[in-house]
């Protein structure tokens, strides 16, 4: 990616006391034209860059200006080394990323690169899940082969009533949020911006057809907004040996100790398929305070997994080849 180049082009300059263009261009793997071009954005960003002609010519940073700003410290080189390992984790695989993190590296000390590696284990991202159900990795690689080449997508996709349909998009964004993979686009069927879940995406693929980008609006401004005013507190009563579960969904300061066994907690709740669905995974050591419509609604659908469960086991036998 252009913005890694030049990144990398800073780096060698703050560390070279002067380089020919032909050399860049031959560590960074381009042409001295596009060398040239990344010298002129650099310019542009107010670092004064000094060129010498002849046969000891080359490319400088104003020397001055080196040991006055000090442009990179240590202290940056990690977060620019950090922001290079999110983008070269194990989903997002990019071997620029990859050989751009080495050249930085290697501009550091040898004491400078071992605090620097200690300071970055301090931090590890991998989006990539525990268990794989899905092949969410070949997903994001066609995904983003058509965001570089701007190529309309194609896929089946299954709505929140459970009706599949073909839709036919222009990708913008590749969004991970809160532990899922989605992508915003402009879907040619719909005639608007929408954002896909990638789990509920099926074959997924490429044309050949190109489009030209639209302005996109902010990917989660009116679900939240949406969200926001459906969202609700509930009072739930839980065993102890349910709070590392809860905690995956409510802050420290919603959940009150009790007594030894028991907490109370002010849950955020929407009144939704997907919010009982929660609750009912807790088992019978959660239990709904209030509201109490809550509660009666809760009752019910427990009620009908016994009732589905408590059929003849041979009529459900007889439906399935099970031996």
């Amino acid at each position: 990616m252009k913005i890694n180049r030049i990144i990398t082009t800073i780096m060698v300059l703050l560390q070279r006391e002067k380089i020919t263009g032909k050399e860049l261009a031959e560590k960074l793997n381009v042409s001295l034209r596009t060398i040239y071009r990344d010298i002129q954005v650099i310019e542009g960003a107010g670092i004064p860059i000094i060129t010498y002609q002849g046969s000891a010519g080359g490319i400088s940073i104003l020397k001055n200006y080196k040991i006055s700003k000090g442009l990179f410290t240590k202290e940056d080189v990690i977060v620019l080394l950090k922001g290079l390992n999110l983008l070269s984790s194990p989903v997002l695989k990019e071997s620029e990323n990859l050989r751009t993190l080495e050249k930085i590296k290697s501009f550091l000390s040898e004491q400078e690169h071992d605090e620097v590696t200690n300071n970055l284990n301090q931090l590890i991202v991998d989006l990539s899940p525990w268990f794989s159900k899905q092949n969410i990795d070949n997903k994001i690689s066609i995904i983003r082969l058509a965001l570089k080449e701007q190529l309309l997508l194609s896929f089946d996709y299954l709505s929140i009533r459970n009706k599949q349909a073909t839709r036919l998009i222009e990708p913008y964004t590749l969004i991970f949020k809160e532990k899922e993979w989605y992508l915003q686009a402009f879907c040619l069927t719909k005639n608007d911006f929408r954002v896909f879940k990638l789990s509920k995406m099926s074959n997924l693929r490429e044309t050949n057809t190109k489009f030209i980008r639209q302005t996109t609006p902010e990917a989660f401004s009116l679900f939240q907004t949406e969200m926001k005013k459906k969202i609700f507190k509930i009072k739930l009563l839980i065993d102890e040996s349910l709070l590392e579960r809860i905690l995956d969904f409510c802050d420290e300061k919603d959940i009150k100790k009790l007594n030894e066994q028991q907490y109370l907690v002010n849950f955020d709740f929407i009144d939704d398929d997907y919010s009982y669905g929660i609750l009912l995974s807790l088992g019978h050591q959660c239990i709904c305070l209030e509201p109490e419509h809550i509660r009666h609604e809760l009752v019910e659908r427990a009620e009908k997994i016994i009732k589905s469960y408590k059929k003849s086991v041979n009529s459900l036998m007889s439906n399935y080849s099970i031996k």
